[in-house]
């Protein structure tokens, strides 16, 4: 199973974009308040710096992933545990992605429709595209990753004109470092994600050939993000930004040109729709994947039966919204997930696995 750097581009962005772009500019608009546009300029540096280790870590042992090199750094044992570490926190995020992408279909477009049907729908795509191959996603990426890109980012541009530069000011003022590095970590735990670049750098035709792209992946999903940020700031100021719970799609209802060109909310959750499909797809081949290598399956694509259903029932486990992108974000995954899972263990890995090639040599 091979894929180029080019598509492990459009695997990054259209993984991140959407859910980044929806989901995170309402805290960091709340913690660092007018300034969040910063905050998550901030978070841009982050991510691409995450993005930066893992694909170092991978190049130390090209053509192998996390399951196989963690046993080298760390030993037989303990690199296995490390590894499992990796597919529990993966197995968590596979189950509230899709609960959240179910929250907000339920909240938009289906009211009154079982929480179930949306989960079970979303994942039977992913079950489908990823029986296929990882080289079938990723052309699935190359397809629908400039159509995700240009939805997002159009909405953004057709918001300019009701851009109000007052609502930005003071800049930086009434914040300071501490709040705005506060305000970067949702963004952060999200763009974080490409830590997954710990199993898909292996699956590149020629590894080196995929840094350059996975880094300019991260790093347009951040600028995309910011930029949005800035416009919905200053559009609506960040009281009544705050108070939203998906302040860009509101941004985009706010869109009119002549009383002709509006109400683009439905294209927009088409466009999401995508990226988060992306998302599941390449988390639940990933948790597939690895999960057959840790256990010693060949035939890896046997584990979709088992990993489909942990997914669904893990999914199931939040009772409401606020359990599935409030608590979950904020409680578990920014002061957990994201310092343990995307910042140290890379790092630790990066540092032993360079000393380990030095002393061999």
């Amino acid at each position: 199973m091979r894929i180029s750097g080019k598509q492990l581009f459009w695997m990054m962005m259209t993984m991140q974009i959407g859910m980044t772009v929806l989901l995170t500019i309402n805290p960091s608009i709340r913690m660092a308040k007018q300034d969040a546009w910063i905050s998550t300029l901030c978070a841009t540096g982050i991510g691409v710096g995450i993005a930066y280790v893992c694909t170092r870590v991978s190049l130390v042992f090209p053509g192998q992933t996390l399951m196989s090199y963690a046993k080298s750094i760390f030993g037989r044992y303990l690199g296995q545990g490390v590894a499992w570490l990796y597919f529990i926190y993966w197995y968590s995020v596979l189950a509230v992605i899709l609960r959240q992408y179910a929250e907000f279909i339920v909240a938009t477009i289906l009211p009154r429709t079982p929480i179930l049907v949306p989960i079970l729908g979303m994942l039977l795509v992913a079950v489908y595209v990823t029986y296929s191959g990882i080289e079938a996603l990723a052309r699935c990426c190359e397809m629908l990753g400039p159509i995700t890109l240009l939805g997002i980012a159009i909405p953004v541009l057709l918001s300019m004109k009701n851009i109000h530069l007052d609502n930005i000011l003071p800049i930086y003022a009434d914040t300071g470092v501490k709040v705005i590095l506060q305000g970067a970590l949702p963004t952060s735990t999200f763009l974080g994600d490409c830590m997954m670049l710990l199993i898909l750098l292996a699956f590149v035709s020629k590894p080196t050939s995929g840094v350059r792209p996975a880094l300019l992946g991260v790093a347009i999903t951040g600028l995309v993000t910011s930029i949005s940020t800035f416009l919905i700031v200053s559009v609506f100021g960040e009281r009544t930004a705050s108070g939203q719970t998906y302040p860009y799609f509101n941004l985009v209802h706010y869109i009119s040109y002549y009383d002709f060109f509006q109400n683009l909310d439905s294209f927009v959750v088409a466009i999401w729709i995508m990226s988060v499909f992306t998302k599941v797809s390449l988390y639940f081949f990933i948790c597939t994947y690895g999960t057959a290598l840790g256990l010693g399956v060949q035939k890896w694509r046997r584990l979709m039966g088992v990993v489909a259903p942990a997914a669904v029932l893990i999914a199931v486990i939040p009772r409401d919204f606020i359990e599935s992108s409030v608590i979950f974000p904020q409680k578990i995954a920014i002061p957990f997930f994201f310092p343990l899972y995307s910042v140290s263990l890379p790092l630790l890995m990066w540092g032993l696995a360079h000393w380990r090639q030095n002393r061999h040599k």
